[in-house]
């Protein structure tokens, strides 16, 4: 059994019902676990990067020639540096205090980590904001926070100058040393409005020779403020403690963690982890921090820099992994007829295996396993272990990436409010659709939506057999609310932190708004969205997201959203198409043009109706969950176009309004 439902309906790890792990190594403080873990591994290597050799503008942008290898500091040299840094931060600005909030407005890198494990030094809150918020949202995060001062990269540095004459409080921006000169306009303008300039390096120069002390947190105390880059209004700031992030580090950490197997985890001293997704964002955070804890390297970069790093383990959005299955397809649809025979049978007979519980296709498909040998060098040729998060992972494409790389691929589940790791598929299971049991950090109640259709009840019914409801999450690991402007309280805010978070049988929960549902072994299943659920004319409800999931299998969809209309009784689908399949089709159908012009073709519409509309049949949706109309979207949405959050999640409110005129006609051209 994975996980356990005790007699009140609460779902518990099966290692430890009842109870929940405690802070990791038994720390007070995310600090202290840098201290542990510099004594410890001194010598090892702990965090990298490739410096950036010169700087090219070329077309409005900055281009990159960077170092072909990385540079090492150990873990002791981290620590100094980052002991440093911390005592250089206190002495130049005399005026932050312990529980002042410092904002890190900056890309992932290594001096990210280093200010942070700086700032828990002398028990500052670490404020983190969204690199793609824009100068709207950085304003509002800054504002609302109350922050003294705002640790920015020198790409930042430009927004925040812009913002600067309406920064309320930030009196110090603290400037990264990230191989770019500031810009000396940005630079100008914040020292215009009254904003001193530090340079990273100097504090960390200075701090060498303080004698300032560390000021230690207690474990309640907020360690971070983490603003949500959110789908819908202003950014929420998410109010985590060390104890929060301690107790999922110690969970994630514990013999017989999901992360584990056969006694052995797969986070471990002198692992590998790339660091490439953003550490504004709460999984990002979390896995670095456990990284750090343990003693594993990480490596600074982009998810190009992934083979240079060669990762243990891989952490990714799942829209990450379609972006790889995709070209990925597209290369073994490049070989030889006989090539391509051999690499299909390798990658039926994973499939079949996996379903066995087995990793990879046999060793007698010599061919097969040669050819993935190439693809698996594409993340460096030495994962063991991906882990997915922030949204569904698509059963194929688990099981196409566990063949072809030969590791396990696992999902997991958790919100910015639950630090993240609230579930993890356990590494020896292999089922699809499921994201695990609890960790030990964490219990999960579904609580009844008579409106979806979703009880506690439906375990007793037979076509279901299952328990269904909304997920609550208890445990150490929920933070401790958004935060509330006490001179201008935000009523939404202020009722959020009445509404969402309740008290059941002495438990504090976090209601998600997901709807889950208890399999037999204990596992839990996302299964819809609350909000995600549209009622149709007819009276039928309509998941979004579980439609959106079967339209990834089309080989024409790179990014789809489903819409619908209450007044109207069908949902139509809007595909971000995948360029190659999509072309090829076209020119199969006698149709030219740019991608532009394809995707407006009637015949290539229909055609990838037709297509998608098979998948759907295949996924065994209902006539009414299937799209009967589809618009092609020539400009993939990103989250520089505003259509995606950091994340990779739909802006959906954001994406209706561009294509409004789109959606207009679908719905009027019946």
């Amino acid at each position: 059994m994975a996980g356990k439902v005790d007699e009140n309906g609460v779902l518990w790890n099966a290692n430890q019902v009842g109870a929940f792990s405690d802070c990791f190594g038994g720390h007070k403080n995310l600090w202290e676990t840098l201290v542990a873990s510099a004594a410890t591994h001194g010598p090892l290597q702990c965090a990298g990067v490739r410096k950036i050799l010169e700087v090219v503008p070329e077309g409005g942008f900055e281009k990159l020639r960077m170092a072909p290898n990385y540079e090492w500091m150990t873990y002791s040299e981290y620590f100094k540096t980052a002991d440093s840094l911390g005592a250089g931060l206190a002495e130049a600005i005399p005026g932050l205090k312990a529980n002042d909030t410092v904002v890190i407005y900056a890309d992932t890198q290594r001096d990210w980590m280093l200010a942070a494990y700086a700032c828990w030094r002398q028990g500052y809150v670490v404020g983190t904001i969204y690199a793609t918020l824009g100068a709207e949202g950085a304003e509002y995060g800054i504002n609302q926070s109350g922050c003294k001062a705002v640790v920015a990269d020198s790409k930042l540095l430009k927004i925040l100058a812009v913002i600067a004459p309406k920064l309320k409080t930030v009196k110090d921006v603290i400037s990264i040393a990230d191989g770019r000169e500031p810009p000396a306009e940005a630079l100008a303008a914040l020292e215009a409005a009254g904003i001193k300039i530090h340079k990273l390096d100097d504090l960390v120069a200075a701090g060498s020779k303080s004698a300032i002390t560390p000021t230690a947190a207690a474990p309640e105390e907020t360690a971070v403020l983490m603003y949500t880059s959110g789908t819908t209004g202003n950014p929420k700031g998410v109010l985590i403690s060390h104890k929060s992030l301690l107790c999922v580090m110690g969970a994630t950490l514990a013999p017989g963690s999901a992360l584990s197997l056969d006694g052995k985890s797969y986070l471990k001293a002198g692992g590998t982890y790339c660091a490439y997704l953003p550490l504004a964002h709460i999984m990002e955070l979390s896995v670095e921090l456990t990284s750090f804890a343990v003693g594993a390297k990480v490596g600074y970069g982009s998810l190009g820099d992934v083979a240079i790093v060669a990762p243990s383990i891989f952490v990714a959005a799942p829209a990450v992994l379609d972006k790889v299955l995709v070209g990925i397809k597209a290369k073994f649809a490049a070989l030889p007829g006989i090539l391509q025979g051999r690499v299909n049978a390798a990658i039926a007979n994973g499939k079949c295996d996996y379903d066995s519980g087995g990793v990879g296709a046999h060793w007698t498909y010599i061919i097969g396993n040669l050819i993935f040998k190439k693809v698996q060098k594409l993340l460096g040729g030495n994962v063991e272990l991906m882990v997915t998060g922030s949204a569904p992972l698509g059963a194929e494409v688990q099981k196409f990436v566990q063949t072809v790389f030969k590791c396990r691929v696992r999902q997991g589940y958790g919100l910015t409010e639950t630090c993240a790791a609230t579930c993890i598929a356990l590494a020896s299971d292999n089922t699809t659709a499921q994201v695990g049991p609890p960790q030990m950090s964490a219990c999960i109640k579904l609580r009844d939506w008579e409106e979806g259709g979703y009880m506690n009840a439906d375990k007793d019914n037979k076509e279901i057999g299952m328990p269904r409801g909304e997920i609550l999450i208890g445990g150490p690991g929920v933070c401790d609310g958004y935060l509330v402007d006490p001179a201008a309280p935000d009523p939404d805010v202020v009722a959020k932190n009445r509404d969402e978070f309740v008290t059941i049988d002495g438990q504090r929960y976090f209601c998600t708004g997901d709807v889950g549902q208890y399999t037999p072994e204990g596992n839990l299943m996302i299964i819809d969205r609350k909000k995600d659920l549209v009622k149709l004319q007819q009276g039928e409800y309509v998941a979004l997201s579980k439609v959106e999931n079967v339209l990834k299998t089309s080989q024409y969809t790179a990014l789809p959203m489903v819409y619908a209309l209450s007044s109207m009784s069908y949902c139509i689908a809007l595909i971000c198409p995948n360029e190659g399949p999509l072309m090829k089709l076209a020119a199969s159908l006698g149709v030219s043009g740019d991608l532009g012009a394809v995707c407006e073709d009637a015949k290539v519409v229909a055609a990838v109706l037709k297509d998608i509309t098979a998948e759907c049949k295949k996924g065994k949706l209902a006539k009414f969950e299937i799209p009967t109309k589809v618009i092609l979207v020539a400009e993939l949405w990103t989250p520089e176009n505003e259509l995606l959050t950091a994340v990779r999640k739909l802006k959906r409110r954001e994406i209706v309004a561009c294509h409004k005129a789109q959606i207009d006609k679908c719905y009027t051209n019946l």
